[in-house]
């Protein structure tokens, strides 16, 4: 969708949001960190992840994500969005996430509207730069696990309402030792997350009008179980 074009009148609740992306705008600033990596002779890896919200409202809407295979090397059982890396043949983000999308979840490309993306995010420790896709669907698409040695489970996270992303109870700043470490979602059924996919959330809470996780949180230490 480019700049010019009308957003659906059933997706005008995510017009900040949109708008921003369709700009392409930068989603979660970071500052250089000098702990950083370098960046490698070939140039950064780049990869794209799918912000898919499904609803007409506020108040129905929810966001895909995945729980990534327990037999993964990287990051086993953690949460995260459908996305990957960015192929030679693929034409753009838009089109890795999609796919990428396609190959976790099932997700049908017809059944999403892109309505932007934004500036790639570079990845904390990692050279590696992120495109976030925005992408929008009247109702929930039917998804399902299509590797379960990437993907344990798909669900979705409502954006209101108790057991939510923005429930009061759900939410905390956590903590590696003595070490922040951002926002933490802990929703129910053992939907734990944190790190980079947290900071990515509770800025598309920002950016949708909703209040982000408030400095003042409680602190959770992230259980080992996550941290691998």
């Amino acid at each position: 969708m480019s700049a010019g074009t009308p957003l659906p009148e059933a997706a005008r609740f995510l017009a900040p949001l949109a708008d921003g992306a369709r700009r392409g705008e930068v989603l979660v600033p970071r500052e250089e960190d000098p702990r950083a990596p370098r960046p490698g002779a070939g140039g950064p890896r780049r990869s794209a992840v799918l912000l898919l919200i499904a609803g007409t409202g506020l108040e129905d809407a929810a966001l895909v994500l995945e729980e990534r295979g327990h037999a993964l090397r990287s990051q086993p059982g953690q949460f995260s969005l459908p996305g990957g890396g960015i192929d030679a043949d693929d034409p753009s983000p838009v089109h890795a996430a999609l796919r990428e999308a396609h190959e976790e979840t099932g997700l049908h490309p017809a059944d999403v509207e892109v309505l932007g993306a934004f500036a790639p995010i570079p990845m904390p420790w990692r050279d590696q730069r992120v495109t976030p896709v925005l992408g929008w669907a009247p109702r929930r698409p039917r998804l399902g696990v299509q590797d379960p040695v990437e993907v344990e489970r798909v669900v979705w996270a409502p954006l209101r309402g108790p057991g939510s992303l923005t429930d009061p109870d759900r939410r905390f700043r956590g903590a590696l030792g003595d070490r922040a470490v951002g926002p933490v979602f802990d929703l129910p059924d053992g939907v734990f997350v944190w790190g980079f996919t947290a900071m990515i959330l509770d800025r598309v809470l920002t950016g949708l009008g909703l209040e982000g996780t408030p400095p003042g949180a409680p602190t959770v230490q992230i259980p080992p179980a996550f941290r691998r």
